[in-house]
């Protein structure tokens, strides 16, 4: 009987194997070394630190990459990385008190090569910076959706703001022989490679050069430690100041860079002249809670929604902290609708029921006695400082009391009572104490509708890049396998987020590039620069079956760019009740005395006219679903917006039958790595998603 040859055996078999290639084999040429080479630098360090919490939040797989500055060079803003291959160096320890890094340098490099000698010395050399990473989708490298031109912050180059100018740092020059020039200084223009910058030679090998000396100072130790500098990314601390020196500086940077002082045509000197006296009483009384306050103010007076400062605790519940137990709304005829009553509330021992309408709050029309209420929060439109309103107006200090007039549904009559606000212990999110959002909800969940219709719930683009590219991608591929002959992508409670993860996803429906938007700053002329562009380009993996997307009030920020690039296709559906919120622009934070951080934009976002994109203005849905007394009551009984996109979506599918038989060929879903190469569907497919039938 025949006996399978052991693995010992295999393994000898395997070896003898080598030998004998390597006995036919020619000799192999020796490896060249480091000092043949005049390699010159051969490892960088250096400590990455990320202060702000807006970018913690988001990062999951973050590295140090070795960044080609050809982009900078060409000055184009939209160039990919010239080379595939490149050099990354992990990070050890905690982003927030400072990850390290130790990078070996190659022998020879394969990025661009560049003249910035003028033809005065050989073919180039190449540029890099440290630049630091998150890989956002597919593989741990960086590709041209991830990154474009070259890096602005949180890398090793000083960077101007708005133009995006290199002004100091360092960068990582590696040259083939030593017979190649290098500019020593940024000549009389101020501005670095270009054709007046002066040059002297610059050693075989790689060397580092600080930007920040003059003449640029050339580094050839074995090991370089390289300072990674935030920039713009960072945490801007004044908290070190005094409430009215942090409050100046403050207003002095909103003055200069806020990008919709004309649009909104706002008054610094009269908001200077209105708040600043509130900072300084707060500091003379070295009341922290009033200066929180002022600032909130400060953000209210600016009519926008990424304007925003936590308001104190204590304020909240001395003007809010009561409630009657009802929650409002206002439908399509103007009329303001009880969304619900609280179990034991003032408001369910008055006999008022869900559905009713409220007509007067002490004797006056409710909807003008809404128009009295003080605000707590920023808003960007009209139509969320009246959502604000109506959520704050059945609200007031505890003890507190108003007269209230309704009408009971189906009756003809008001019915009167006078309702005295108790301690609401569920506070502002949560109406009559219903929690109607699962806290243990993925940030992407998928379904199957009955009549086969796909179904997927982004509820942010804040969070965890990796997972949410990783969850798009797997969902749309599961429901393009379990047959869906539509989808319904719902962004209704999403507040925003990462704006490259919103143009990702949208990629995942266009199979050609557009422009979505300009990114702009305001220079200290007030002037606006584009310091960048949205582009949204096809994703890896696609979907060309019809699609409907469900938006709403609270769909915000990085949100409506998702909406808004879907609706650049006039044959994807947008469907609700209302436009989406309005709120658009690029946010930073401060970090202001009493550890109250302030947040507002100081990138504004362009239309292709210059005109402002999306701020105060939201993206509008094109299939509307009405918004009736019914369809305000908590919890809904109905879904009125997601059976609008059901019946919507019918005609398209009728016209557009999905290819039996074809799974993921029929451009359903498709993924990067099998296009190119053939691959089966969910080779590499993260479940972190689980669709419900």
């Amino acid at each position: 009987m025949d006996r399978a040859p052991s693995r010992i055996g295999q393994r000898w078999r395997w070896l003898v194997a080598l030998l004998l290639v390597a006995a036919v084999a020619p000799p192999l040429a020796p490896a060249l070394t480091r000092a043949e080479t005049g390699s010159g630098v051969e490892t960088l360090t250096g400590t990455v630190a990320v202060s702000n919490p807006m970018l913690l939040r988001v990062l999951s797989e973050p590295f140090v990459n070795l960044t080609d500055l050809t982009a900078f060079v060409k000055r184009d803003l939209r160039m990919p990385l010239p080379s595939p291959i490149q050099i990354t160096a992990n990070l050890q320890g905690d982003l927030h008190s400072g990850a390290s890094f130790r990078m070996d340098l190659p022998i020879r490099p394969e990025g661009g090569t560049n003249d910035l000698a003028h033809g005065a010395a050989g073919p180039g050399v190449q540029v890099y910076a440290l630049d630091f990473q998150n890989n956002a989708s597919g593989d741990p490298f960086l590709d041209p959706i991830e990154m474009r031109g070259w890096p602005t912050a949180l890398s090793s180059l000083k960077v101007a703001v708005g133009t995006n100018e290199v002004t100091g740092g360092d960068v990582i020059v590696w040259a083939a022989d030593g017979n190649e020039q290098f500019p020593t200084g940024f000549g009389p223009d101020g501005l670095l490679f270009t054709a007046d910058d002066p040059v002297g030679p610059i050693p075989q090998g790689w060397t580092v050069v600080d930007l920040d000396q003059q003449p640029f100072a050339q580094i050839r130790t074995d090991t370089v430690a390289v300072p990674m500098i935030e920039g713009e990314a960072g945490l801007k601390d004044l908290s070190n100041l005094t409430y009215t020196q942090a409050f100046d500086r403050l207003l002095e940077e909103l003055r200069t860079r806020y990008p919709f002082t004309k649009a909104k045509g706002l008054d610094w000197d009269a908001i200077a002249a209105k708040i600043r006296p509130e900072v300084v009483a707060a500091e003379q009384a070295h009341d922290q809670n009033a200066y929180n306050v002022a600032l909130m103010h400060l953000a209210i007076a600016m009519h926008d929604g990424h304007a925003a400062v936590d308001p104190p605790a204590n304020y909240v519940v001395d003007h809010f902290g009561g409630g009657v137990g009802i929650a409002l709304g206002q439908n399509d005829d103007g009329a303001i609708v009880v969304r619900c009553v609280q179990a034991d509330s003032a408001a369910a021992k008055a006999g008022i029921a869900p559905g009713s309408i409220l007509t007067e709050w002490n004797g006056m029309p409710a909807a003008d006695a809404a128009k009295r209420v003080d605000q707590l929060f920023s808003e960007s439109t009209d139509a969320g400082l009246q959502r604000q309103r109506l959520r704050l107006l059945p609200r007031m200090p505890v003890g507190a009391s108003a007269a209230v007039s309704w009408r009971p549904p189906g009756a003809d009559a008001d019915k009167r009572a006078t309702l005295t606000a108790a301690l609401d212990p569920y506070g502002l999110d949560k109406p009559c104490g219903l929690d109607l959002a699962d806290p243990a909800q993925a940030p992407i969940t998928a379904k199957l509708l009955p009549g086969k219709i796909g179904y997927i719930e982004i509820d942010t683009f804040a969070d965890d890049m990796t997972m949410l590219t990783h969850a798009w991608e797997w969902s749309l591929g599961e429901l393009d396998r379990l047959g869906a002959t539509a989808l319904i992508v719902d962004v209704r409670s999403n507040g925003g987020g990462v704006a490259r993860l919103a143009t990702y996803m949208a990629g995942s429906f266009y199979d050609r590039t557009f422009t979505l938007d300009r990114r702009v700053f305001v220079d200290a002329a007030g002037n606006d620069v584009v310091s960048g562009i949205d582009q949204v380009e096809p994703a890896p993996v696609q979907w060309s079956k019809p699609v409907a997307v469900l938006i709403g009030s609270d769909c915000a920020s990085a949100c409506e760019l998702f909406a808004a690039a879907m609706a650049h296709d006039p044959s994807h559906l947008i469907v609700g009740q209302s436009a989406t919120a309005g709120v658009e622009g690029g946010v930073f934070p401060w970090l202001m005395p009493g550890h109250i951080q302030f947040r507002a934009p100081l990138v504004g976002f362009q239309d292709a006219d210059g005109g402002v994109f999306l701020e105060g203005k939201g993206v509008a849905p094109t299939v509307r679903a009405p918004k009736t007394t019914a369809s305000l009551i908590l919890p809904p009984a109905d879904d009125i917006v997601l059976q609008a996109a059901e019946q919507a979506l019918q005609p398209l599918i009728a016209g557009n039958p999905p290819l039996a038989g074809k799974g993921n060929q029929n451009a359903g879903a498709k993924t990067r790595k099998e296009r190119s190469k053939g691959k089966g569907a969910g080779a590499n497919a993260t479940p972190v998603a689980t669709p419900a039938a």
